[in-house]
């Protein structure tokens, strides 16, 4: 009795078929892009976290909120007698300064284990306003840093931070990567900002400049 198998041939096909198939639901799944959207998604989050901590924060503030961490309370905010500075998560000299700023002020290397409550409550973190001495304790229990940049060693990738002295107002940035967040969902309008490549949120969303 005489078996039957594949041909060659018809293994051949077979493979090709299949290969394709592969190759097209890599390119519907991208990867990448999915890795870059996950990032965003925790960008957006961390953004809002803070917002919510900085917020509690203002509210239960008993004398002047120190929104820069000066010896002066919101000198390095815009409108006060500081260096107006937008405080960042990275440690990149490098880093392009908004233009509503004078200068920036750049984290050292670190990690979230470093961004504690008592940094937070001492201003020795990348974020200098003291959410850490709001009444009650700490709203957050560390600072997030952006996921691509723990280290603190990106020029391209960080979360920014910026306040206005007069209505003591704030805003939190971060860079976006993905086609979903930056595109699909056009956060420029959406979120309320003027910046189509960051996510922004705060109290005040004109504090950074766009494009920044």
């Amino acid at each position: 009795m005489q078996s039957k198998g594949f041909t060659l041939i018809e293994l051949i096909i077979t493979i090709s078929i299949l290969a394709v198939l592969v190759a097209i639901l890599v390119v519907a799944l991208n990867p990448a892009e999915q890795l870059a959207r996950a990032r965003d998604t925790k960008r957006v989050a961390d953004l809002d976290a803070l917002k919510t901590a900085m917020n509690l924060f203002l509210a239960q503030a008993t004398g002047t909120p120190d929104l820069s961490g000066d010896a002066t309370a919101n000198d390095r905010c815009i409108g006060g007698g500081g260096t107006v500075s937008f405080f960042m998560n990275t440690s990149a000299a490098t880093a392009t300064i908004p233009s509503t700023f004078t200068s920036n002020v750049t984290s050292t290397a670190q990690t979230v284990a470093t961004n504690t409550a008592s940094q937070i409550s001492k201003g020795g973190s990348w974020m200098p306003a003291e959410v850490g001495g709001t009444p009650g304790g700490s709203p957050i229990a560390s600072l997030p840093l952006d996921p691509t940049n723990g280290t603190g060693v990106s020029t391209s990738s960080f979360y920014g931070y910026g306040c206005r002295k007069s209505n003591k107002t704030f805003e939190f940035t971060a860079r976006l990567e993905s086609t979903y967040f930056t595109a699909d969902l056009d956060l420029d309008g959406t979120d309320g900002g003027d910046s189509s490549s960051t996510y922004e949120t705060g109290t005040d969303l004109t504090i950074v400049a766009p494009g920044s």
